[in-house]
């Protein structure tokens, strides 16, 4: 249920970042009106949408508008609608994909694990299909898989589900954050356009010492919008979409809170490079090599920034959570 001027301070307030979601966005916040034995604060913040999300959003008296006036990226856009969640007093903060519904349960079970071990900073639910017939696929391969091998041990020998896994890293897709946690940790790091920034941050959270976990009997559907757009795109925006993811990944590996910057800084160029020439030599791919050159180039130029946000990500705080831009 949404928070109302006779309701109490809402508990979640809920964060969605949209850029051209019109197909989607309607539907992404009734299910979150849905949700069961919660009081939330809807927010969305548009990256200067060219469909009708904004007026889509702005026809809804029970959600805030925060218009970003230019397209921020995933990260930034959500440290805006999460500051402005903290403006508010919410207890936690849920950021969710435009592209995405929640299952009416989800928020209460995600709350009540929160409630349950205050040491976690990120509860992620089970990401399922858009029908809710299966894992999501790019969630079991790149994320059950390698961080909650336990939790597919359970499910293939029938075992009881635990409430919840503990695990190293989770996508952003929906999260939901303790405000200590936001307060010492901080939001998404602005270096990163797109790619990367979730990864970023559970590395952060691990460093100061927050839990990261999958609440299985929570779940959300992921429609995936974008994929037929990518399916349509041009070698230009293959290059630009790769230099972008190329970069991204290379920032997060520079900037991980462990092991020295320099070692990092070598570590990550040096791998780059080679998978770019491995590219190249092995499968043709003139694209991804010219990607890799172009984002090696523009790391290489950004290293002194780099070892200023890694500092202060070591150091901790509500970094990059400041006031947010007046909501329309």
């Amino acid at each position: 249920m949404t928070a109302t001027a006779a309701s109490p301070v809402p508990r979640i307030a809920c964060v969605i970042v949209s850029y051209n979601g019109a197909a989607w966005i309607t539907q992404c916040l009734q299910s979150l009106r849905d949700s069961r034995d919660v009081f939330l604060q809807l927010i969305v913040v548009d990256n200067a949408s060219t469909d009708q999300t904004a007026s889509l959003v702005r026809a809804c008296s029970d959600v805030e508008l925060i218009a970003t006036g230019s397209n921020l990226g995933f990260g930034r856009a959500n440290n805006l609608g999460i500051a402005r969640a903290l403006q508010l007093g919410a207890e936690y903060v849920f950021i969710l994909n435009q592209d995405a519904q929640v299952a009416p349960e989800a928020l209460a079970k995600l709350c009540e694990q929160a409630a349950d071990q205050p040491g976690l900073g990120i509860l992620c639910p089970l990401q399922l299909d858009a029908q809710g017939q299966a894992l999501d696929p790019t969630f079991l391969h790149y994320y059950l898989g390698p961080f909650a091998p336990a939790l597919l041990n359970d499910a293939l020998l029938a075992r009881p589900l635990q409430a919840r896994y503990g695990v190293d890293a989770m996508p952003a897709a929906a999260w939901l954050m303790p405000r200590r946690f936001l307060e010492q940790v901080g939001g998404f790091d602005p270096l990163f356009f797109m790619y990367c920034e979730d990864d970023d941050l559970c590395n952060r959270a691990r460093h100061h010492g927050w839990g990261i976990a999958l609440v299985p009997a929570a779940h959300f559907f992921h429609c995936r919008g974008f994929h037929g757009q990518l399916s349509r795109e041009s070698r230009r925006g293959q290059f630009n979409r790769r230099r972008s993811r190329l970069r991204s990944s290379l920032i997060r590996q520079i900037k991980h809170p462990a092991g020295g910057f320099a070692k990092n800084c070598w570590q990550a160029l040096v791998v780059q490079g080679l998978a770019g020439l491995s590219a190249l030599l092995a499968h043709l791919d003139w694209i991804e090599a010219l990607a890799v050159v172009a984002a090696l180039l523009k790391v290489a130029s950004e290293l002194p920034r780099l070892a200023s946000h890694r500092r202060q990500c070591q150091q901790g705080g509500a970094l990059w959570l400041g006031p947010p831009v007046e909501s329309r």
